[in-house]
């Protein structure tokens, strides 16, 4: 499911984002709400109650976003500070989420800002691993404290490392010091041209997403994205790169040439079914024709079954098309080869609750 969180900038959300503060409720378990002002009220309000703000930029499209706010949030709130922090959550869908991620140096989804009244970044959580882990970076970033070592530092211990500069340069940008981070990007690029140890499809990544993320600069990022679809050592990397670059000639007003490279891609893996789903996807993602994103899907789904991404595919173009019974189906079998999977589980809870 992986390289399903590859999609950006153009996604229908199709998850509430909403309400208050942190509270705990009598009888049962504590809860986690949400401002639905996002950053602003978030940090409104946090500077009137002297708190902090714990602000989540996610998507309805991000597998691990729908897992954090399952596993955390909503089962295990009560693992939080609750009462040193206030909750605001940021759609990366939405002109206020293109406004934070540039602000705040967003790379990957999701990712938790926690931030002082004035909005100074106090602590910051990429990605989701586990409840143990989130829940002690969130109390540490609370405490003042930070587990992580400086970036520069771990560089300056490894200049020979190639997966260490990766890391330390996406550390940086991150940070703000985009001008050492990117010269440690490109460092690890240079050690590992081959992309033996996955440092050049890290950096390559991670400039891509620095400049289409970040800088809101689709033109800069595609190259990155081009290099990667067709240099990466790690097949499904490759296609992911792909679908980057052709959303990134979508976004950049160039939807002739993205159609002519989805085109080339069918073409020259004819019979393979990741062709088939990135178009389905991108189709999906940049609003196009549902019809024929969700035949393309079906076919991907027939040369790969026991792919649950390409069912899940079938389930959103299915459903975006109007047909609520093969969505149903389809969201079914990917449950069925992904157990527990939090995105598929809060589709098919929206199929039963919506007529």
């Amino acid at each position: 499911m992986a390289r399903r969180a590859t999609a950006i900038l153009l996604a229908i959300s199709v998850a509430a984002l909403a309400s208050s503060a942190c509270r705990k409720d009598s009888p049962g378990p504590a809860r986690w709400e949400w401002h639905p002002g996002g950053l602003a009220e978030a940090l409104a309000v946090a500077r009137t109650e002297g708190r902090l703000a714990l602000v989540e930029i996610g998507a309805s499209w991000c597998p691990t976003c729908h897992a954090l706010e399952r596993d955390v949030f909503d089962r295990n709130a009560g693992r939080l500070p609750m009462a040193s922090l206030v909750g605001g959550r940021v759609d990366f869908d939405t002109p206020e989420g293109q406004a934070v991620c540039r602000r705040y140096t967003v790379l990957g989804l999701p990712t938790t800002l926690i931030l002082d009244p004035d909005g100074t970044v106090r602590g910051r959580i990429e990605g989701y691993d586990d409840v143990d882990s989130y829940a002690t970076a969130v109390a540490d970033a609370v405490r003042g404290r930070s587990a992580a070592t400086d970036p520069k530092s771990r560089a300056a211990a490894a200049p020979d490392d190639p997966a260490v500069a990766a890391a330390a340069g996406a550390d940086l940008i991150a940070r703000g010091d985009e001008a050492e981070g990117i010269r440690l990007l490109e460092r690890a690029r240079a050690l590992d041209p081959e992309d033996r140890v996955g440092a050049w499809r890290d950096a390559t990544r991670v400039l891509g997403r620095f400049h289409a993320r970040a800088k809101g600069d689709p033109a800069a990022a595609l190259p990155f994205f081009q290099e990667g679809a067709a240099r990466a050592a790690d097949p499904r990397a490759r296609w992911g790169f792909a679908y980057w670059t052709a959303m990134m000639l979508h976004v950049a007003g160039r939807p002739d040439e993205a159609a002519r490279y989805l085109d080339a891609l069918q073409s020259d893996a004819a019979g393979r079914p990741e062709p088939l789903a990135v178009r389905a996807e991108f189709l999906w993602m940049s609003g196009g024709d549902a019809a024929t994103g969700l035949a393309l899907a079906r076919e991907a789904a027939r040369l790969a079954p026991t792919d649950d991404g390409n069912h899940w595919l079938v389930a959103v173009l299915a459903l975006k098309a109007g047909d609520r019974s093969e969505a149903r189906q389809a969201i079914d079998r990917a449950l069925a080869i992904t157990p527990g999977e939090a995105i598929y589980e809060d589709f098919r809870e929206r199929l039963a609750e919506t007529p």
